[in-house]
């Protein structure tokens, strides 16, 4: 099969994804993906495929599920997502029957399968024929049942929207560093670029585009005046309040959005830049240079600061923790293929060698803002409240006064989709005592 095939692209990214369990990020940034011979718009058709496919890939394996007389075997994964994507494009993209069956059936010579013709062909066009598809309950049949569970567990009555709302495209958001450039005017700009942008409602930085587009060519972003990041994780830079002259820290800081941003929101801070990737702080480094903005970048374990710290604490620090990832799945759709429940546990266990270490690392007086992409309580309002019970040197700064996100018995939440922004959770804590 041709490599430049959007279908067989889609095909191989998706073999990856699940019998791998290679991210998506990873799989575009490998030079096997870098060096595929497909048009632009041919990647953009094998992204939207794999995209949609991971987004919807429960509820349609559901339906396959009972089209077949018996389950495929485990060797014939690729015959199962091969009959997965003919199923999205007929049911979700509403691809024309024609294109969609005969291109999807021809995905089976590319493995040698030709058996496999005639069950891909008779499935989809049985799905045509009965004009059939995905059930009502398709939006949490969308998700895995532990992550279905643990959403209705944590949200009750709230759980329903937010299940829908995970299953959106997202938008397309922008900063602008609003201390080089007016708003008014880079709206202006963006639409003399043929780019529709508007101000977000809650955050006085983000602009949201009508539609994606390539953000290369906008004006103002090789200049490091706009910079992609969703409006939920841009409120950090506001909350955590840096003095001048205040030393900073970013634990977990690459790719680098809220280290550029704490850099472009307060004059003179001396910022450390902290990632345990080297591969993840190179984005950061070019992050920093387009924006024309230094920080001292460190390469270390935010839950080890022996290899890393040398004694001089800290004003501010910024713990954006590891975590399930749960609040960004519009985003990252693949997200519900790779995680485990089993995955939970450890990263609440590292999410609070990471709290501690890092507090020893305050000065007293200091502030320390907690930060997780998660919708899940155990990871966000349970987990600071554990940390408050074994650390009576800290304390809560509430954040009454913000229009955004629900308040917690510990923190704010923001639901995934509400104001548009991505599933977030911010705590402010303050360590007693004075510097």
């Amino acid at each position: 099969m041709n490599s430049s095939n959007p279908r067989w692209i889609a095909l191989q990214v998706m073999l990856q994804v699940v019998d791998r369990g290679r991210s998506l990020d990873d799989i575009f940034a490998d030079s096997w993906y870098q060096s595929l011979t497909a048009s632009k718009r041919d990647l953009g058709l094998s992204r939207e495929l794999v995209f949609g496919l991971c987004r919807w890939y429960y509820a349609l394996s559901a339906l396959l599920a009972r089209r077949l007389q018996k389950p495929l075997r485990e060797r014939d994964r690729d015959i199962e997502i091969i009959l997965l994507l003919g199923l999205y494009q007929l049911l979700v993209m509403k691809t024309g029957a024609h294109a969609a069956v005969n291109e999807t059936v021809k995905l089976t010579g590319s493995g040698k399968k030709t058996w496999a013709r005639g069950l891909v062909n008779a499935v989809l066009r049985a799905v045509v024929r009965e004009e059939a598809s995905l059930d009502s309950n398709a939006q949490a049949q969308a998700y895995p049942d532990w992550m279905l569970a643990r959403i209705h567990r944590d949200w009750g009555e709230q759980a329903e929207q937010l299940l829908t709302e995970g299953n959106q495209r997202p938008p397309m958001t922008l900063r602008v560093d609003t201390r080089r450039a007016k708003l008014d005017d880079v709206i202006d700009a963006l639409r003399a670029d043929g780019a529709d942008a508007r101000k977000h409602e809650m955050v006085a930085t983000a602009l949201e585009l009508a539609s994606p587009c390539d953000v290369t060519r906008l004006t103002g972003f090789e200049q490091g005046i706009l910079s992609v990041q969703d409006a939920a994780a841009q409120l950090a830079a506001g909350l955590l309040v840096c003095a001048a002259g205040a030393r900073v820290l970013d634990a977990c800081a690459a790719p680098g959005g809220k280290t550029a941003h704490l850099l472009q929101t307060y004059d003179d801070i001396e910022l450390d830049a902290l990632d345990s990737s080297e591969t993840r702080l190179e984005r950061l480094r070019q992050n920093l240079l387009r924006i024309d903005k230094s920080a001292r970048i460190l390469t270390g374990d935010a839950a080890d600061p022996d290899s890393w710290f040398d004694g001089n604490h800290y004003d501010c620090i910024l713990a954006d923790v590891p975590c399930s990832a749960s609040g960004v799945i519009r985003r990252h759709p693949d997200i519900k293929l790779l995680r485990r429940e089993s995955d939970i546990m450890p990263t609440l266990a590292q999410q609070r060698k990471i709290l501690d270490a890092l507090w020893r690392l305050l000065k007293p007086g200091g502030r320390m803002l907690y930060s997780t992409c998660s919708i899940f309580k155990d990871e966000n309002e349970v987990q600071i409240a554990k940390f408050l019970d074994r650390h009576p040197d800290g304390s809560e700064v509430t954040l009454h006064e913000v229009p955004w996100g629900e308040p917690c018995p510990h923190g704010r939440q923001v639901l995934t989709g509400r104001d548009n922004m991505d599933g977030f959770y911010y705590a402010l804590l303050t360590k007693s005592g004075h510097a």
